[in-house]
């Protein structure tokens, strides 16, 4: 194979594992109540890591996925919550 080629594939493979390793919520840390904001289908995200649990972010937030990376974002509660933890970068409502 030549170089270009082979430079080519190993590209298309890192992207590949930040994509399969975006898509996993991080766990880290005890869980704060609340549940993530739901994110859009066509909405891509930032691709950045702010935040590797709900213990990394400021106080009354939680670390949520964007799409791509995740943030701190504050929490949304369903009506009648009683406080339930909810689960750090879900996409749960």
């Amino acid at each position: 194979m030549k170089t270009g080629t082979i430079f080519v594939l190993v590209a298309f493979i890192i992207m590949g594992l930040e994509g399969a390793c975006a898509q996993r919520p991080p766990i880290k840390g005890q869980q704060r109540p609340g549940f993530c904001p739901e994110v859009p289908k066509d909405s891509p995200g930032i691709c950045l890591h702010g935040c590797s649990g709900d213990d990394s972010c400021p106080k009354g937030m939680k670390c949520c996925s964007n799409g791509c990376g995740y943030i701190c974002k504050k929490p949304v509660f369903k009506k009648g919550d009683s406080g339930d933890r909810g689960k750090a970068g879900l996409e749960v409502y």
